[in-house]
């Protein structure tokens, strides 16, 4: 109960404070790249549920497939701002819905199509007792994910073989150790990493 009250209380309050900054890049998307600015996809929620995770569009329209893999930063589908979003995790602030809604936490494993969800079931079933979220330690430790597909020669294999047991591996740690002082020391670790650079990804 106390999780699911900081996560209205920090969404409903980073919805407020950053509601200048969304409209901004509303428009901007509209402007440069067309209709819809936002983008919608299925993921894996609570156990296995499915939900509709919103962000903001940088892909060209209807280029996603069910695995939801890109080929890092340099992927054809991404459009020039799109990549400027994705670059510091702009495309992802209309999350804050999602955690208002309920769908979501602040704190949790990173939301997974249900593609990957079922094909790593056993992975998943361990982490999927808890609601997803926007920052966990494992996103934190590989914000930099795009940038190491990229330098790989097959980054959808790269990502089933290696990103996904090891990510998968962190989130299943965290499960084991959730409460309020994991999820508030997440946020600090998210808040130091990208406002004060005090530490750098994983490559």
């Amino acid at each position: 109960m106390l999780i699911r009250f900081f996560d209205i209380v920090i969404s409903f309050f980073a919805l407020i404070v950053l509601s200048p900054v969304l409209l901004v890049l509303w428009m901007l998307i509209l402007c440069i790249d067309g209709s819809p600015a936002l983008f919608d996809q299925k993921r894996s929620g609570k156990d296995f549920k499915a939900f509709s995770i919103y962000k903001f569009r940088t892909m060209l329209q209807n280029s996603e497939d069910e695995k939801g893999v890109t080929a890092g930063s340099d992927d054809f589908r991404i459009t020039a701002l799109g990549k400027k979003l994705r670059k510091y995790k702009l495309d992802e602030l209309p999350q804050f819905f999602n955690v208002l809604s309920g769908t979501m936490s602040v704190v949790g494993s990173r939301p997974q199509v249900p593609y990957y969800a079922e094909k790593f079931e056993s992975f998943y079933k361990q982490i999927l007792i808890l609601k997803p979220g926007i920052l966990s330690p494992s996103a934190i430790e590989y914000s930099n994910e795009e940038d190491i597909l990229s330098a790989t020669s097959d980054p959808v294999a790269y990502y089933e073989s290696v990103l996904i047991p090891v990510k998968c591996a962190m989130d299943i740690e965290m499960v084991r150790k959730f409460g309020l002082k994991l999820y508030f020391n997440t946020i600090i670790s998210f808040l130091v990493r990208n406002i004060f650079g005090q530490t750098s990804p994983k490559k």
